[in-house]
């Protein structure tokens, strides 16, 4: 045990009880820190008021600076190699500061998108809390590793909590990034070779193979679902058998996006016994014009699986549903099915529209199931026409999809849907987070969706509604971040009053920081945030 968990537990079975510190041996005896925590607790009554949270305090500081026991030897240390990247400006590093020590994160995201844009590193005395929020955020690390610098790397070496941090130098050609960088440098690699010959990415990911760890393997063989085609199949096929179940799934859900792999005809076949048409009656004008039963339109149908087959396995369909699931058995099997079935089938097998396949469902005992399997199917086949039409069919699903279908969506699409949105809802809350979940962490909204929201916000305020609207007080500062410019204006000058409580206080007070921030950012990042105004989060 080391020393912060044995505060934690003496913390939560309360001081009244005797508690100590692990020994050195346990510790580490050349560990200064270590030792200033002993030699404290020594010199005072382990019952003392106070003294497990000033001892918690010590290590938490030590904690954030990055601290590490060195080692009996200390081996010599090679300095950070120079520097590629324009130190940031005085401006940028209180902007940063501010973004990293007061949030909310799309400010953070804004913030290091705009300084990696424009080529910038943070300075040294932001590093250590640099690293820190990515190692608590991986969604922030795609501009945050650029913006550490080769400094930064060099510190993330220094201290394995930041190792997600550690990769070869940015300027370092492919080969380098590839057998030397960070998961995500590695990523990045296969990204960008499979958008120019993904022959050769996918060699160059099967040499390594056999080598990688389960996570590493997992997340990149996701990566080749840019540029995916029939020469993928043999590899991907042979990863249905992968030691890991996240490898295997994925590999599955790729399959599945080939319409013409074996995977795929598996299980359009399956599929296919559970789709049925029936042809309906003419009616007395058709009877009478002569027109035949085989004439009239069909009517389809979708059952769920009565049971589960022997061979579902080798195909990842798991045939016992999980304990926390909330669809029934029968659901269960179906949702698998459906998620693993290619999307063009369903318009080519049946005729219909999107549009009219999900009305066909919602007619069905099975709704839920199918709508959960065609998001599911459309993370790795994505389609415009399916988004717009699971987003028009289930506005408020009980499962969480909207800002990979809102992602699919071109920016006059997405435009349409929030404004339609604020028209016809009076939940504020429930639009400002479908506006937040169509909206990249480092972008903004559009002007027209930006300014009708900070017209409905700012009346909201000014009529004191948020006083009880604890949901939308709770968005303030990511709708703040996520404003286009021009909006901004419309909440300066926010009422305040004395008589406000401490919660709603704080909460405005936040929302004028972050606002306030934003001011300062935009002349900075006019030239980079601008060309990715309206720009959805990756699906």
């Amino acid at each position: 045990m080391n020393d912060w968990n044995a505060l934690l537990q003496a913390a939560l079975v309360g001081t009244e009880r005797p508690w100590t510190l692990p020994t050195h041996a346990q510790e580490g005896e050349g560990d200064p820190v270590a030792h200033m925590l002993r030699e404290a607790h020594a010199k005072t009554a382990p019952d003392a008021p106070g003294l497990l949270l000033r001892l918690a305090g010590a290590k938490a500081v030590c904690q954030r600076a990055g601290w590490t026991a060195p080692a009996t030897e200390l081996a010599p240390i090679a300095p950070a190699v120079p520097e590629s990247r324009t130190l940031a400006k005085a401006a940028w590093s209180q902007l940063l500061s501010q973004a990293v020590n007061l949030g909310p994160q799309r400010l953070q995201h804004q913030v290091l998108f705009s300084m990696d844009a424009a080529g910038l590193r943070a300075p040294p005395a932001l590093l250590p809390a640099l690293l820190h929020a990515g190692r608590q955020s991986v969604a922030l690390r795609t501009h945050l590793l650029p913006v550490l610098g080769e400094r930064g790397r060099w510190l993330a070496q220094q201290n394995p909590e930041w190792a997600y941090a550690c990769g070869a130098q940015e300027q370092a050609d492919t080969q380098t990034h590839w057998a030397h960088g960070s998961l995500e440098q590695r990523c990045a690699v296969l990204r960008t070779e499979r958008t120019s010959a993904p022959t050769a990415a996918r060699e160059r990911l099967q040499a390594d193979w056999e080598s990688l760890a389960a996570k590493d393997r997992a997340a990149l063989i996701a990566t080749l679902q840019v540029g995916l085609c029939a020469d993928d199949e043999a590899f991907l096929t042979l990863q249905l058998k992968d030691r890991a179940i996240d490898v295997r799934r994925t590999a599955a859900d790729l399959l599945a996006a080939l319409p013409s792999s074996a995977y795929s005809q598996r299980m359009v076949a399956r599929m296919q016994a559970l789709v049925l048409s029936e042809q309906a009656e003419p009616g007395l004008v058709g009877r009478l014009l002569g027109r035949v039963l085989s004439s009239a339109e069909p009517r389809w149908t979708v059952r769920a699986p009565n049971q589960a087959e022997t061979d579902w396995k080798a195909d990842q369909l798991e045939p016992e549903r999980p304990k926390y699931e909330p669809l029934g058995e029968r659901a269960w099997w179906l949702f698998q099915l459906t998620s693993r079935t290619p999307l063009a089938w369903w318009t080519n097998h049946t005729g219909l529209t999107p549009a009219e396949v999900l009305a066909l469902a919602k007619a069905s005992d099975w709704n839920d199931a199918l709508l959960r399997g065609w998001h599911h199917a459309m993370l790795w086949q994505p389609d415009a026409a399916w988004a717009q039409a699971l987003l028009d069919s289930a506005p408020s699903a009980r499962w969480d999809g909207r800002s990979s279908l809102l992602a699919l969506l071109a920016p006059q699409q997405r435009e349409q849907y929030h404004l339609s949105q604020l028209a016809a809802s009076t939940n504020l809350h429930d639009v400002a987070v479908s506006c937040l979940d169509g909206c990249a962490p480092h972008a903004h909204l559009g002007q027209a969706v930006s300014e009708r929201l900070a017209q409905l916000l700012r009346q909201h305020i000014d009529q004191g509604a948020l006083v009880n609207d604890y949901s939308l007080r709770n968005q303030l500062p990511d709708l703040a971040c996520a404003l286009h410019p021009q909006a901004l204006p419309k909440l300066a000058n926010l009422p305040r009053s004395a008589e406000e409580t401490t919660s709603l206080s704080e909460a405005l007070t936040l929302l004028e920081q972050v606002l306030h921030s934003r001011q300062q950012l935009i002349p900075l990042t006019e030239s980079t945030i601008e060309a990715t105004s309206t720009e959805a989060p990756t699906p």
